[in-house]
């Protein structure tokens, strides 16, 4: 697939606020919408057979099908998106995290998922990427299949509307680990950033949704995404990960961010008395977390005294951490125009853009 060099810059803003929004959801209407960018062998088996493994805990969520409820009446999502979150929101820059591939990740066979991934890729830089300037993609990878995958990040990585890559947080190993090594080893080539979000838990070739097993409702699943990504960070950190490969970004994605501080506190803390177990872990658990790994915003933690939410950031150094992700179009969507607005401008600025800016290697700096 050929792919354009160079992108347009975003339109010029009406208001001061220069937002970067890291979770923005697109996907196809149907598999049909891939076959074209399918081998043979695999639409005609997606055609007869479907694509779908066994049921999960997201199949009975909030809203309508997940979605907000206006939305489901729009004929074309595309221009939905254009309109109700980059034109009324005034966003700069949306990152497009997909969710079609997710499962892709646990199937079993890992040659069809990766296919499922590169053709999903093709779609979204063709339909979606070129439709606007705006856009930018986390391309879908999928985790079981390393070294498939390091030839995909290569052939669309330089693609200057690729700017990270995306994963769910199920999977049969955490992410830190050494399996992992050759999606890294190409992300920093191609300076991406790798981003997860929660899904495929407890699906196909992964284990339950939670330690304790099978929760009975969605609601209950939602209270169980931060211990995957804590598993993820954990993984990440005592594994090596970021002395092995230390220009490696990752982002977890719509997990909240108030355990943050307590779970900093408790990593440091275990690192000071088993740091003999990982040697190769040079500095305190915290520190890394500064300098590679951010969190966003969605969905928002509300204390009863709202002045907590800002002590809260604080301690998580949200200025450096903290990214925004409205999560459209979900039921739960967090509109920027009134997600913490009463945090001090200066702190906003650095949430809303400046640090995801920072983060993504390839975004650029606003006009």
């Amino acid at each position: 697939m050929q792919v354009e060099k160079t992108l347009p810059r975003p339109a010029q803003k009406k208001q001061d606020l220069y937002i970067v929004d890291t979770d923005v959801h697109h996907g196809v209407s149907g598999w049909t919408d891939l076959y074209p960018y399918l081998p043979q062998v695999y639409a005609e088996r997606l055609r007869d057979h479907g694509g779908s493994g066994p049921s999960s805990q997201y199949w009975h969520n909030g809203g309508i099908r997940g979605t907000r409820a206006d939305f489901l009446d729009m004929e074309d999502t595309l221009e939905s998106t254009r309109r109700q979150l980059l034109d009324d929101c005034e966003i700069d820059i949306a990152i497009l995290t997909g969710s079609t591939a997710y499962g892709a990740c646990s199937m079993p066979d890992a040659d069809l998922g990766s296919a499922i991934c590169r053709a999903f890729n093709d779609y979204s830089l063709e339909h979606w990427v070129a439709s606007d300037e705006r856009f930018r993609l986390a391309m879908a990878v999928n985790s079981q299949d390393p070294i498939g995958m390091t030839k995909e990040i290569d052939r669309i990585g330089s693609h200057p509307a690729v700017i990270a890559i995306i994963m769910p947080g199920g999977a049969t190993k955490p992410y830190g680990n050494r399996v992992y090594d050759p999606i890294y080893e190409a992300c920093e080539r191609n300076r991406l950033a790798v981003m997860i979000h929660f899904n495929g838990e407890g699906v196909g070739i992964n284990g339950p949704p939670t330690a304790a097993g099978w929760p009975s409702h969605y609601v209950e699943g939602r209270m169980m995404r931060a211990p995957v990504y804590m598993a993820h960070m954990a993984s990440y950190i005592f594994e090596g990960a970021f002395e092995k490969f230390p220009g490696l970004r990752v982002v977890n994605i719509e997990a909240g961010f108030a355990w943050m501080p307590w779970y900093l506190w408790r990593m440091d803390s275990d690192w000071k008395a088993l740091r003999y177990q990982v040697p190769w872990v040079k500095k305190p658990p915290s520190e890394y977390v500064k300098e590679h790994i951010r969190l966003n915003t969605q969905p928002i933690d509300e204390p009863d005294n709202e002045r907590d939410l800002e002590q809260i950031i604080e301690w998580m150094h949200g200025d450096q951490t903290l990214l925004f992700g409205s999560d459209f179009p979900h039921f739960d969507f967090d509109d920027p125009r009134k997600t913490l607005t009463r945090l001090p401008n200066k702190l906003r600025q650095r949430i809303f853009g400046e640090s995801a800016l920072e983060t993504f290697h390839k975004l650029g700096q606003p006009e």
